[in-house]
């Protein structure tokens, strides 16, 4: 398609022993414009099926042409043990342009405070959000409080010591271990309510101005966080956070767990798909190869925005669309479970 892009690798950094970071350029110098916070969508053939995978931009828009993002193991990840165990300076991937709404805009008229929470992976974009603000933002203030599991396994942990000694003024860090060797000074354990609370309480004296909270980590961490700020009245406006995988609809969920027919109008044509439990509307659609626009596939891009016309639809984790797009019938298929029957869904090239 004419929107993919061709990146070639330039270099590949072990940043862990479970994480590589790379950086790529463009081959035909198409635009790769982006916000910092943003991420790829890298397109894989596996055995004959499309295959895609998001991945976050740690770089910012001052690196380009360059563009970096970072790729940590999971376990059952084959496109991921892919790129680390395969992946060689000079390849190519086929990428979709950058996208994502988990972004900051800088001035450097802002004087604000931006309080990250982060754990594993999840740094990678907040990496490019501090790197952004800390250069151009010089009134405003970055605290970062990020979690993982021994010392070992914190991902830019030179490049994050290299920014706090250049902006000591500016910029506060808190390495939060689950299990770090002898001698750690930092703090002990996971960032759960009590860390949340305590690391708050300790930095409240650095907050000047505007207050804004970025997260992006395990969803249970991140929920914590959410409900330690919502208790403290924090607007929700100012709470921005990354979702990185989907959860599977728990027994907490009141939806019948059953085999739903939903009925799929794209460019004109009634498509009729048998969507089974635990299982997305865009994944049975693109089993079926119906050719739904699609990218990140854990809500938060949009690409996947069609309409509901009639029916019920649970939507889990998404953080594309406002609560105004929801009020209005439009959904994410991508993290879209049938919770009816007789559910209709239209796609639009005008969404």
């Amino acid at each position: 398609m004419t929107n993919h892009l061709n990146l070639i690798v330039d270099e590949i950094v072990n940043e862990t022993h479970d994480t590589i970071s790379i950086l790529l350029h463009e081959k035909d110098n198409r635009d790769l414009s982006f916000l910092p916070g943003q991420f790829l969508t890298f397109i894989f053939d596996a055995d004959g099926i499309e295959t895609r995978r998001g991945y976050s931009i740690w770089t910012t828009p001052d690196d380009l042409p360059q563009v970096g993002v970072a790729i940590k193991k999971f376990k059952d990840g084959v496109t991921t043990k892919y790129l680390l165990e395969s992946l060689k300076v000079g390849d190519s991937i086929t990428s979709l342009p950058p996208l994502g709404n988990f972004t900051v805009e800088t001035n450097q008229e802002n004087e604000r405070t931006l309080v990250m929470f982060g754990a594993g992976s999840g740094i990678t974009p907040l990496m490019s959000h501090l790197q952004a603000i800390l250069k151009y933002e010089p009134k405003s203030k970055v605290i970062l409080f990020y979690g993982n599991h021994d010392e070992d396994s914190i991902i830019f942990y030179d490049k994050l010591n290299s920014l706090q000694k250049k902006y000591s003024d500016n910029f506060f860090i808190e390495h939060c271990l689950s299990k770090p060797k002898r001698n750690w000074n930092g703090v002990h354990g996971r960032i759960d309510s009590v860390k949340s609370i305590e690391l708050l309480d300790k930095y409240k004296t650095h907050f000047t101005g505007q207050v804004e909270y970025y997260l992006c980590g395990p969803e249970e961490m991140m929920q914590t966080v959410m409900n330690i700020l919502k208790e403290r009245n924090v607007d929700r406006k100012n709470i921005h956070r990354e979702i990185y995988t989907t959860k599977v609809l728990d027994e907490t969920d009141e939806i019948e767990e059953k085999e739903r027919e939903v009925t799929i109008i794209l460019q004109g044509e009634r498509h009729k798909v048998l969507v089974m439990p635990n299982e997305t509307i865009l994944e049975k659609a693109l089993e079926q190869g119906l050719e739904i626009p699609n990218s990140c596939q854990f809500g938060n891009c949009s690409t996947c925005k069609a309409k509901l016309l009639s029916g019920k639809l649970k939507l889990v984790e998404q953080t594309a669309l406002s609560e105004e797009d929801i009020k209005q019938g439009f959904c994410l298929t991508c993290v879209g479970y049938p919770a009816s029957d007789n559910v209709v869904i239209l796609y639009e090239d005008m969404f």
